[in-house]
């Protein structure tokens, strides 16, 4: 990048390495010190930023802040696209299609990634070579491709070297690798890069490691721990302005998260906050998300609408995981509502997808969901006591962590755990989590 060439008159500057941000207009002509999320760019500290970058991160801002209609930012982005404006600059191009991904615009983001690929003057460097794998597999992981997601990460993390864009290419990875249901290898992943404790880095990347850490605490059980890596997420991201779910929807994952140890308040706070962010914003994945989690928070007589709405949304986004996780818990709800046959139709969609996608994982979950109610008749409830231990277990606790959590013996644990397994039609343990999502608790 050309540090001085074509430089305007309002610039950015540069963050500093710890988070802070230097002294700017920035995009809407504030004073003051300016916190900008831009995920993977190292900023030069001694010299003003080129115009081309000036321009890319007031698009990248627009966006996140979520503010502005999505087309607006769309028109805006091809626009300048269509102009060459950031061809100059490899972070420039980076950052405004991150722009145009937020946006939810996935065949654009591929369909120009296509294009630069053809370009043999713009491919010259590895780096932007990188840049490209990294932007398509994202797309991958976001839409019904999504097994392809964590080999192109693999691909661009063997070729990339210790920095901000690495770290957020491992972000991405262990996210991949929780979504096809790989838990043992993004756990693998996690400990690799010493993920597992406090997070060192700068904010916009490490908004996104918390994020994919806690998608795998919630996915492995650990709910409280991943309630407290959304939430935290969460603070990172208000620190950088970013308003707009398209980003990183940490609401609503921490909704999920807060439902499952029991804090409805909460998730349904959170769940309500983000629809309104979303539908400000206007994307349809980003608003059938929020009305997933705003669904389950709710538990009411809106709550099956609410889902089909969601579930039309996120078909109609060609997201991958997120309608087939809609499709499984509106399957769920109808079941739990006495509607077996409409359940029923819901998981056969959502295995339909999961085989589509190439998710394994989900096909098997899917699979065994609809084997439990191929004869047109729901479990039995659980009740309070037994739907206590049953979660506890499913958390991970041994028969005396819940005995002693819930002032039990451990011959009462056992005999509630055995009622559960018979209700539940399951062999153990390693079946609760999927049982468990099919079962009022």
């Amino acid at each position: 990048m050309k540090a001085h060439e074509g430089c305007g008159k309002r610039q950015f500057s540069a963050p500093d390495p710890h988070g802070g941000a230097g002294r700017g207009g920035g995009a809407g002509g504030r004073g003051g010190p300016v916190a900008v999320y831009m995920p993977g760019v190292v900023f030069p500290t001694d010299r003003p930023l080129c115009r081309a970058m000036n321009e890319a991160a007031r698009r990248i801002e627009t966006a996140t802040l979520g503010r502005q209609l999505r087309g607006t930012v769309v028109e805006e982005v091809e626009r300048a696209l269509n102009a060459g404006e950031p061809h100059a600059s490899t972070d420039a191009m980076w950052l405004t299609l991150l722009s145009l991904y937020y946006t939810g615009d996935f065949d654009s983001v591929n369909a120009y990634c296509a294009e630069l690929s053809r370009d043999h003057e713009w491919m010259r460097t590895p780096r932007r070579r990188r840049l490209l794998l990294m932007l398509r597999a994202r797309v991958s992981l976001e839409t019904r491709e999504m097994g392809l997601a964590a080999g192109m990460l693999r691909s661009a993390l063997a070729q990339m070297g210790a920095g901000p864009l690495r770290t957020l290419a491992v972000a991405w990875l262990i996210e991949s690798l929780v979504y096809v249901g790989e838990f043992d290898q993004a756990h693998e992943v996690v400990l690799a890069h010493g993920l597992t404790g406090r997070l060192s880095g700068g904010p916009a990347e490490r908004a996104h490691v918390l994020a994919a850490r806690g998608n795998l605490r919630l996915a492995t059980g650990q709910f409280q721990l991943g309630v407290d890596d959304y939430l935290e997420c969460g603070r990172l991201l208000k620190s950088l302005n970013v308003a707009n779910p398209a980003v990183i929807p940490w609401r609503s994952r921490a909704a999920m998260g807060a439902l499952a140890v029991h804090r409805c308040d909460l998730a349904r706070a959170l769940a309500e906050e983000e629809l309104v962010a979303a539908r400000r914003w206007g994307s349809p994945r980003a608003i059938g998300v929020a009305l997933h989690a705003l669904a389950l928070a709710r538990r009411d007589e809106s709550s099956p609408a609410m889902l089909e709405e969601a579930v039309e949304l996120l078909v109609l986004a060609q997201a991958g995981t997120e309608s087939i996780q809609a499709l499984y818990d509106l399957g769920a709800l109808r079941i739990q509502r006495g509607n077996v046959p409409g359940g029923r139709t819901a998981l056969a969609t959502a295995a339909s997808v999961a085989r589509e996608c190439g998710s394994a994982y989900w096909v098997s979950r899917t699979d065994t969901a609809m084997a439990r109610f191929g004869d047109g008749h729901a479990t039995q409830a659980l009740t309070p006591q037994e739907a206590r231990v049953a979660n506890l277990a499913r958390a991970g606790y041994s028969n005396r962590n819940i005995a002693e959590t819930l002032y039990l013996t451990v011959r009462t644990v056992e005999f509630h755990l055995s009622s559960v397994y018979r209700k539940l039609g399951i062999s153990g343990r390693r079946d609760l989590s999927v049982a468990l999502s099919l079962t009022v608790s």
